[in-house]
């Protein structure tokens, strides 16, 4: 099972974060295939219930094979340009680093090379991303004798994977939009709605129907100031999990022409739900437990206010 990264490891990740060349990538590329990482992974539809009860029982710390009968699918991350990469993390740590991310339902420790292999099998993928919310170590993957392609495309069709695909929308697709777009996107958001947020769900469910539609999503927008726009909007209950957003709330100042992201964040039964805020760098920022119903509106005001007045 993949233990903390060497030291020897780490240096060479932090050589690469910072200058991609061809001496880091071959020292990378040589220790990486000398050790087993972590892959996230998802359970087919209609997986027996047994088995995903067995396998919930594997954790971190006290990590179970993989049940004689189960057939995971490792998990694809898609950027805003819409390429697909295959995730791949060094250790349980990498994995916890990713700030507001819920949990993925399954990881499968696996050798580096076995993962190379896999990636050129998976019709679509560009290549792996090494640590996405630390390093973000894009790799290539050579397809000189992949004429065929190789099978369709993996679909993300297992309920415990609802939570991971919302939450690519809400963390990363829908800020990404905002902050590059500005005040266009927040227009057309504004005007169509949930129609706009819908539009984001598309390709994840496009074989097996999203789950929603315009109508499960509330927008208010209040003019508070000559310098703040805020617009709140309450998510669907459905596919509710720990760490998808019950609300969001978009701010903009007109005058600065900046954007500001923030959601409240369903928390674990026995705790508190969280106010998180999503940089334009797309640094996840803890607020702390979200305030009462009723003086979320006022948090986010103070906040963007502070940040107006620096």
């Amino acid at each position: 099972m993949p233990q903390n990264e060497s030291k020897e490891l780490l240096e060479a990740l932090d050589a690469m974060k910072k200058e991609k060349n061809q001496e880091n990538a071959e020292r990378l590329t040589k220790l990486l295939e000398e050790i087993e990482v972590l892959v996230p992974a998802v359970m087919p539809k209609n997986t027996d219930p047994a088995i995903l009860k067995q396998m919930s029982s594997s954790t971190p710390e006290t990590p179970h094979p993989v049940p004689e009968g189960a057939q995971p699918l490792p998990c694809i991350l898609q950027n805003e340009a819409g390429q697909k990469f295959f995730p791949i993390f060094t250790s349980n740590e990498q994995i916890e680093k990713g700030e507001g991310v819920p949990r993925y339902p399954i990881t499968l420790n696996m050798p580096f090379k076995s993962c190379i292999d896999l990636i050129v099998k998976i019709k679509g993928v560009e290549g792996a991303v090494i640590n996405p919310y630390t390093h973000n170590i894009l790799m290539n993957i050579n397809r000189e004798n992949d004429a065929s392609g190789g099978p369709e495309p993996i679909q993300l069709s297992e309920p415990e994977f609802h939570a991971l695909v919302r939450k690519q929308m809400e963390a990363a697709l829908l800020p990404g939009k905002i902050f590059t777009e500005g005040e266009d996107f927040i227009k057309d958001l504004c005007s169509r709605e949930g129609e706009c947020l819908v539009e984001f769900f598309k390709e994840p469910y496009a074989q097996i129907g999203c789950p929603y539609n315009a109508d499960d999503y509330d927008f208010m927008t209040l003019s508070i100031s000559d310098t703040l726009q805020l617009t709140r909007i309450s998510m669907p209950h459905e596919n509710s999990y720990p760490g998808t957003a019950e609300t969001l709330f978009v701010t903009w100042n007109p005058e600065e022409k900046k954007a500001g992201y923030y959601g409240v964040l369903n928390a674990k039964r026995g705790e508190f739900n969280k106010l998180m805020e999503i940089t334009p760098e797309g640094k996840a920022i803890d607020h702390g437990p979200a305030p009462g119903e009723g003086n979320e509106l006022q948090s986010i005001i103070d906040i963007a206010n502070a940040k107006s007045s620096k």
